[in-house]
């Protein structure tokens, strides 16, 4: 949200100073992500009024006769350049974002100077037309830097519970809590005694609880004045008329969205009902919208028949909106369900300034303050005259009273407060203190997170200082139980800490999918849908995790071109088994790029580096795992194996598909993914033993087809109790061999963990492992 600090300091005179004021937020807990100062406009504009406004036949253009102090002429082709305005015109020799605005002749008119728009005045982003003032607003060749001064800007953090801080008075009200003088608006339009030329039906009460209609008639619409204007290009918002200014300036204001409508479009009056199947509905954008039946409308109606003017809290309609011409309006100020006006907003992706704040809601009892504050505005800026009478549907609710106990709030933050401090406070903020202990308080309408007596020891902590309460725990609270996290919070650290040691680093992506991708990654369509996606890229849950690893490496390609990278990620993924859901708990993992090198200049690259490091992984773990080849579908058919941990089927290792790297533009890469948790086995200490080992070399002639772990199970099964280990140290093919088989090479360790093994024992066991080949029909290499 941005705060203009000029325009805050109108509602708390006493602000020292921009920086003093981001403190003060601060400690509120408003967070400043920056502060920006702005409107630094130059010295050579000045204000000047549109005389004539004139066609140049054959063109765009316009050619304008200005009194800047002095009559002068200018072209344009801004649609909105007219006579009876006022704008901003840069002389000869001003300096406008490096350009040097000088004295031309276009289409035979030789043009002073040049008219401006806010977005190359440098005030705001709108470039399609000029930055128009009201005609008496300065005498005619006013520097215009005189009457729109420098502003400072904060970026401020609002959290979603403080709804209220989206307008300046709640920031206002916090302040004054801290003790400044607080200087509240003036709302008091002089209203007559006219009939409402308009009635208000209300068919859905839950989708709107509260709805107001005033009405303004004998409006001049026109240009707002520069105080206006100034006060909404600082809030990022453009200044359209003066009608409708008011409308976003007491928004701003009072965190309260309005809407004026034309009155010559509604009819008999407005209806609040949810629309048809079909109902279109051209907004304020431009768009023609297709409205769905759940979204809430605002329509006119001719006795039973009725016509959209609106989406409630989101986008008025383009044909009731104010015009130049409007002269009479109904002026809509309403709370809605949040939920509702936040779907649709989200159906129609219309993220406005008025959905941003019904989405959190806003205050119940803020709709006839709020009304009389923008009628006031209306009669002076303007002239409008204003009926007594204002259509209402729906009772507001009030706020309920809360106990509050100021020896509990002590005892719970650990501090003394004195009680007469703590009501003080909580009646600087607007709340009504009632009764003598327990104390009822009724918290202010616009402050919709204040339900709880919690709640109010917070507010008392907050306003006097979180840096005031002790570091030491509370005698209210039990001590601490130290028994250290859970069990399965453990598991996940540790394996985390142990790929992290080997070289591995945490990425996190989101648990959603794009269903509409699931072909790119040769997975079947995710069985899960979200009713209601935040976009259709995130419209389903994930069944997987590496498609999530190959976009995070994907996006890194584009910026950066690393020479390897070993990612991984934890988290869920989601099935269906039957008619329930199924949440599990996956490890993936991907390697890209570059090989580790190796003594004697070799390098292990690819599969076997990603499969040694696995393997290092369950040898920390003390866990026994195998791959053996399984096709997979997403990956390289002659590149892909089933993972088996403890005999257990728990997931995949291989290389990616060639044609989902195609998709993607990829290189190779290479992935693993993992069902968690993993199994358990207790780690037990083993002393070394005394006595030496006794080392065998063996090699066995197979068919290629032949897996390894097929060799490697028969040797293990067969060379008896004092086998310690077995590691491949060859693979060969070629001559002599025979074409289609292959060579493996074992080193075979023996040793008795209490004496010496003889020559005869492990010549014995030897002999075993030769029978249990030669009866598979493998040979024994010599």
């Amino acid at each position: 949200m941005r705060v203009p600090f000029s325009w805050l300091r109108e509602y708390v005179p006493e602000l020292e100073s921009p920086e003093v004021l981001e403190e003060r937020l601060a400690g509120l807990g408003f967070e400043t992500d920056r502060i920006e100062r702005i409107f630094s406009i130059p010295q050579g504009v000045v204000f000047a009024r549109v005389l004539e406004a004139s066609p140049i036949p054959g063109t765009g253009l316009k050619r304008l006769v200005l009194d800047a102090g002095k009559v002068v002429e200018v072209v344009s082709g801004a649609e909105n350049a007219r006579a009876g305005i006022a704008v901003a015109l840069a002389l000869p020799g001003t300096e406008l974002g490096g350009i040097k605005v000088g004295e031309r002749r276009i289409q035979g008119v030789v043009s002073f100077g040049m008219v401006l728009s806010p977005k190359e005045l440098g005030v705001g982003e709108y470039g399609g037309g000029l930055l128009a003032f009201p005609w008496e607003a300065l005498p005619p060749g006013t520097p215009l830097a005189e009457a729109w001064p420098e502003e400072v800007v904060l970026d401020l953090e609002v959290t979603p519970n403080r709804p209220d801080a989206l307008g300046l008075l709640g920031l206002a009200y916090d302040l004054h809590a801290l003790g400044y003088a607080l200087k509240e608006p003036e709302a008091h339009p002089k209203a007559e005694a006219v009939p409402l030329p308009f009635g208000l039906r209300v068919e859905d009460p839950e989708g709107a609880p509260h709805f107001t209609l005033g009405y303004a008639f004998g409006l001049q619409v026109g240009p707002s004045p520069l105080w206006l204007q100034r006060a909404l290009f600082a809030a990022g918002m453009r200044p359209i008329s003066n009608v409708v200014d008011v409308t976003n300036y007491v928004m701003l204001e009072r965190a309260q969205p309005m809407h004026a409508f034309d009155l010559r479009f509604l009819g008999e009056g407005i209806l609040v009902r949810r629309a048809r199947p079909g109902e279109r509905l051209r907004t304020l954008d431009g768009v023609e919208r297709t409205l769905h039946p759940e979204d809430l409308l605002i329509a006119g109606y001719r006795g039973e028949e009725s016509f959209p003017l609106g989406l409630a809290g989101v986008m008025g309609g383009a044909e009731s909106e104010v015009r130049e011409d409007t002269e009479a309006i109904a002026l809509e100020v309403a709370q809605f369900d949040p939920v509702s006006i936040r779907k649709t907003a989200r159906r129609h992706g219309l993220r406005t300034e008025a959905s941003h704040r019904f989405e959190r809601g806003v205050d119940p009892m803020g709709q006839l303050p709020a009304q009389r504050r923008a009628l006031s505005l209306l009669q002076a800026l303007a002239g409008a005259r204003v009926a007594e009478g204002i259509l209402e549907a729906g009772q507001p609710t009030p706020p309920k009273p809360i106990p509050f106990r100021p020896d509990y709030a002590n005892r719970l933050l650990g501090t003394a407060y004195p009680e007469a401090e703590q009501l003080a406070i909580l009646k600087r903020l607007g709340c009504r203190v009632e009764g003598e202990g327990p104390y009822r308080v009724t918290p202010p309408s616009r402050r919709l997170d204040l339900t709880l007596e919690e709640d109010l020891v917070e507010e008392v902590a907050r306003i006097q200082g979180y840096e005031t309460i002790p570091l030491s725990l509370p005698a209210f609270f039990p001590a601490p139980d130290n028994r250290g996290v859970g069990r399965p919070y453990q598991r996940e650290r540790r394996l985390k800490e142990l790929l992290a040691g080997l070289g591995f680093q945490e990425v996190y992506t989101y648990s959603f999918f794009d269903p509409e991708e699931a072909s790119r990654f040769r997975l079947p369509p995710p069985p899960l849908r979200l009713l209601n996606p935040l976009s259709p890229e995130k419209a389903a849950l994930r069944t997987h995790l590496f498609p999530g690893l190959l976009k995070v490496l994907r996006e890194n390609l584009a910026l950066d071109k690393p020479e390897r990278a070993l990612l991984f990620e934890m988290g869920r993924v989601y099935g269906v088994e039957g008619a329930l859901v199924r949440e599990e708990t996956h490890l993936a993992g991907l390697l890209f790029g570059e090989g580790v090198g190796l003594p004697f200049g070799e390098k292990l690259s690819g599969y076997p580096l990603l499969k040694g490091l696995l393997e290092a992984l369950f040898a920390r773990l003390g866990l026994r795992a195998e791959v053996e080849a399984h096709p997979y579908p997403f990956l390289h058919p002659g590149v892909s194996g089933r993972l088996r941990v403890e005999g257990e089927e728990r997931g995949f290792l291989g290389e990616v598909h060639p044609e989902v790297l195609r998709e993607l533009e990829l290189p190779r890469v290479w992935v693993f993914e993992l069902l968690l948790p993993l199994p358990e086995k207790p780690f037990r200490f083993q002393d070394p033993s005394r006595y030496p080992l006794a080392l065998r070399d063996l090699a066995v002639v197979v068919p290629e087809t032949t897996p390894y772990l097929e060799v490697e199970r028969v040797l293990r099964e067969t060379a008896g109790p004092y086998l310690e280990s077995l590691a491949l140290f060859d693979l060969y093919q070629g001559p002599p061999l025979k074409p289609g088989t292959k060579s493996l090479a074992f080193h075979l360790r023996f040793r008795h963990p209490e004496r010496t093994l003889t020559d005869q024992e492990v010549d014995q066991a030897m002999a075993q492992a030769f029978r249990a080949v030669q009866e598979r029909g493998w040979e024994i290499r010599g």
